[in-house]
C-alpha cells in the first residue's frame, strides 16, 4: 500500500469538465489498495454532498480556498516569477507552505500533480518521487488561440502567455520525475528534449453512464461540451454560422441541439427555429440519446474530446474535424467520419441523415472501437504503473 499525495487545481467534482472527469476516475482507481490524500485548490467552498462523492476514494481531503482577488494579485506577480499567467492564477505562497507541511506530516511515497498549474506547490519537496499529468499541450493551445484572435490586445497577451507556457512546460522536467499526457498528438507538442519520457494515458469512458439507449430522436445534430471553453465557443459559431446554413438548403427543418454548461450570452442567443441551446442536463448522456448525429467541428482544440468517445459509446455516429480525431485515432470512414470545411461537414451530415443503414454501421463500429481502446480500466492500469513503479 502506497501513500499518494494527489494535487489538483480545482475540486474534481461534479464531473462537468474533462479535467475533473479524468481526476475522478484516477482517484477511484488509486483508492484500490493505496492511501490517497487529495489536495484541491478551489475558488470557493465545496458542498458536503460533493465532498461525500470523493470521500470513499480518499484517506483525507484537504481543500484550500484561493479567492478571486488573491488570484488576480498573483497575475501581476507572474512576470517577476517567470511563470505563465495560468500557473500564477492557481498559486499562493501561503498554500504552498501548507502543502509542504502536509507532505512532511503524511510522508507520501509519491506526489502527483494534475496539470502544470499545481507544480509550483511541490517543486521544493524532495526526495519524494513526483509525477505530472500535463493532460493537454497548453502552450500549443494558446498559440492556436493567438492565431485566430481578432482583438490585437488579446492577441499580444496570448502571444506572451504562449511563450511562457512553452518555456514552463520544458522547465518542469527539472523538478518532476515522471510525466503523462492524454494523446500522442499532445506529447509531440511539448517543446522539451525530454518529451520522449512522457507516457501516453488517454481518457476512458464511463460505460455505466454512456451506453446505447432507445429514445425519441428529437434532434438531427448535437454539439455538446463546456460552452464557456474557447475552442468549444469557436466550434459552435463555425457550426451555426457556416455549416448549418448550408445544411438548411438540403434539410430546411434541420434541428441542432447545443448542450452543455457555462454558455455565454452570445451562444444562448443562437436559439432559433433550427437551434436549441440547453444548459445543465442532469445527465448529459440524455442529450446524446436524443440526437441522431454527434458533431465536433473543432479547429483549435488540444487534448482528447471526451464528448466524441461518449457519443461513440452510445452508438451515435460522429462527424468530427481531423484535428479532433488525431487524438483518438478512430478509423476514418469506418468508426468515425472526418470533415473540415463547411462543405465537407454538410455533405457528410446530409449523407448520414439520408442513409440510415450507413449511420447505423458507423455507430456500431464506433462503439466497438471505444470498447476496445478507451475503457477506464485499461487507462488506469497505465496510470497506476506510472505512479507506483519506481523505474
Amino acid at each position: 500500500m502506497a501513500k499518494i499525495l494527489f494535487i489538483t487545481s480545482r475540486f474534481p467534482y461534479p464531473l462537468d469538465k474533462g479535467d475533473k472527469l479524468r481526476v475522478y476516475f484516477q482517484l477511484k482507481n488509486l483508492a484500490e489498495g493505496n492511501e490517497v490524500y487529495l489536495v484541491a485548490i478551489n475558488e470557493t467552498k465545496v458542498s458536503e454532498k460533493h465532498l461525500e462523492a470523493l470521500s470513499p476514494f480518499c484517506k483525507s481531503i484537504h481543500l484550500f480556498i484561493l479567492p478571486l482577488h488573491k488570484r488576480i494579485y498573483q497575475l501581476f506577480l507572474s512576470p517577476f516569477k517567470k511563470i505563465p499567467l495560468q500557473v500564477a492564477f492557481f498559486y499562493n505562497h501561503g498554500i504552498k507552505k501548507k502543502i509542504e507541511k502536509l507532505s512532511n506530516e503524511i510522508e507520501p511515497d509519491h506526489i502527483h500533480c494534475h496539470l502544470i498549474r499545481t507544480t509550483e506547490y511541490v517543486k521544493d519537496i524532495y526526495p519524494t518521487i513526483k509525477s505530472l499529468d500535463f493532460m493537454d499541450a497548453f502552450g500549443k493551445g494558446m498559440e492556436k488561440r493567438q492565431i485566430i484572435e481578432p482583438n490585437i490586445i488579446k492577441r499580444v497577451l496570448y502571444k506572451y502567455e504562449k511563450n511562457q507556457l512553452y518555456n514552463y512546460e520544458a522547465r518542469v522536467f527539472q523538478f518532476i520525475d515522471k510525466f503523462c499526457i492524454i494523446s500522442d498528438q499532445d506529447k509531440n507538442l511539448i517543446k522539451s528534449p525530454r518529451a520522449h519520457e512522457i507516457n501516453i494515458i488517454p481518457n476512458g469512458v464511463d460505460f455505466e453512464m454512456f451506453y446505447p439507449q432507445i429514445k425519441e430522436k428529437k434532434y438531427d445534430l448535437l454539439f455538446m461540451g463546456n460552452l464557456g471553453y474557447p475552442p468549444n465557443i469557436d466550434a459552435v459559431f463555425f457550426l451555426s454560422n457556416e455549416i448549418i446554413p448550408l445544411v438548411k438548403k438540403e434539410k430546411p427543418h434541420i434541428k441542432l441541439l447545443i448542450a452543455g454548461i457555462n454558455a455565454p450570452k452570445r451562444i444562448r442567443k443562437l436559439s432559433s427555429e433550427n437551434i436549441d441551446v440547453i444548459e445543465n442536463f442532469e445527465n448529459i448522456s440524455t442529450s446524446i440519446a436524443m440526437s441522431k448525429i454527434m458533431l465536433a467541428p473543432m479547429k483549435i482544440s488540444i487534448g482528447l474530446q471526451n464528448k466524441i468517445l461518449q457519443a461513440m459509446a452510445m452508438k451515435t455516429p460522429c462527424i468530427v474535424s481531423t484535428l479532433s480525431n488525431n487524438a483518438i485515432n478512430a478509423p476514418n470512414n469506418k468508426a468515425i467520419l472526418e470533415a473540415n470545411s463547411p462543405i465537407e461537414f454538410t455533405k457528410k451530415i446530409v449523407d448520414l441523415l439520408n442513409n440510415e443503414k450507413k449511420a447505423f454501421e458507423i455507430g456500431q463500429e464506433g462503439f466497438k472501437f471505444v470498447k476496445e481502446h478507451y475503457s477506464w480500466k485499461k487507462q488506469n492500469e497505465l496510470f497506476t504503473k506510472l505512479m507506483l513503479h519506481q523505474n
